[in-house]
């Protein structure tokens, strides 16, 4: 648990990467590297989400996709099918996510260690063959050109910047909370002994299932806003492996049970990636990498984007905002 002076300093830090990341979108003109940016905040949120149960409570999960996807989506579905605009969408995959980790916790908190992150890793794959199976192998979300404002297709990728950025302040104004907090000093007692935990009177599987529920709350808000933003999904790219490995390596690169973490990992390890496959002529890794597609392949400037099927509209926005 921090004291009062070194709560106050992590919060003043939080505020001047707010601030930073800010004045970097407005120094930034392509529209691709906006996108680049939006796609950073998103995995640090998703990767603190990860942290809140893997970093605090120490129970690994290769299933962090589950949550993703489902909120992804969530947001995919209530619009095409109930014209339901993002703004309601987005915030109402926290409730999804959290009743996603009540129903997923409660039979596997009964496994421990490495048995508890090999069941985590069923749960997307056996996710990703479900809407498979449902007819949902891609789904493009509609354009909504008469009220672009309202279902956040906006002209300028900066907004979507501004609005990944409030969740990524929220993100860690709640780890922030937690390491100062019962539920904190609860979850770092199951982390270092939980057979002692339970001795000392603590409900350890209370405490872990609320983590998991804030954890897969958290992680479904991002991608929520992941469909927002690149608005065709296939069950691959958001129930896939790498989208849960990509959780957990951006959260052990940057250092796992910290409160700058994650943020650390998705900041250097994001734009590497993007910058290494740029350097090889491979900028196109949207195809092969969790939270990528083929549509945002191309970053010169003033070139129109590769068309892949299906992915017309996409296509259309990135090449209308260069």
């Amino acid at each position: 648990m921090r004291t009062r002076v070194q709560t106050n300093r992590q919060r003043w830090a939080i505020g001047a990467v707010a601030a930073a990341v800010l004045l970097l979108s407005l120094a930034l003109k392509s529209a691709y590297y906006q996108l680049v940016l939006t796609q950073v905040l998103l995995w640090a949120v998703m990767s603190l989400g990860w942290n809140v149960l893997c970093g605090y409570a120490g129970y690994f999960s290769f299933g962090h996709a589950a949550f993703w996807g489902l909120g992804a989506y969530t947001v995919a579905l209530a619009m095409i099918y109930l014209d339901l605009t993002p703004w309601v969408s987005v915030p109402f995959c926290a409730v999804v996510g959290a009743v996603a980790g009540a129903v997923i916790g409660y039979p596997t908190f009964r496994l421990r260690g490495h048995y508890f992150a090999l069941a985590m890793l069923a749960y997307p794959l056996a996710t990703l063959y479900v809407f498979q199976w449902l007819g949902y192998q891609e789904l493009t979300l509609p354009m909504k050109r008469d009220a672009p404002l309202l279902y956040m297709q906006f002209e300028d990728p900066r907004l979507y910047v501004v609005i990944a950025l409030a969740m990524l302040v929220a993100a860690l104004a709640i780890s922030l909370w937690i390491e100062n907090s019962r539920f904190g000093m609860a979850l770092t007692a199951i982390k270092q002994n939980e057979p002692a935990a339970e001795a000392a009177g603590i409900d350890t599987w209370r405490w872990k299932m609320l983590a998991l529920m804030l954890s897969g709350a958290m992680a479904a808000t991002a991608g929520g806003l992941y469909a927002v933003v690149l608005l065709v999904l296939t069950p691959e790219t958001v129930f896939g492996m790498l989208v849960s490995a990509q959780a957990l390596i951006l959260a052990l690169f940057g250092g796992v049970g910290s409160l700058w973490g994650p943020v650390i990992g998705a900041m250097v390890l994001v734009p590497l990636a993007e910058g290494l496959n740029a350097g090889t002529g491979t900028r196109g890794r949207y195809s092969r990498r969790p939270g990528r597609h083929p549509a945002a392949g191309s970053g010169r400037r003033g070139q129109r984007p590769p068309r892949a099927e299906g992915d017309r509209h996409f296509v259309w926005r990135v090449a209308r905002a260069r």
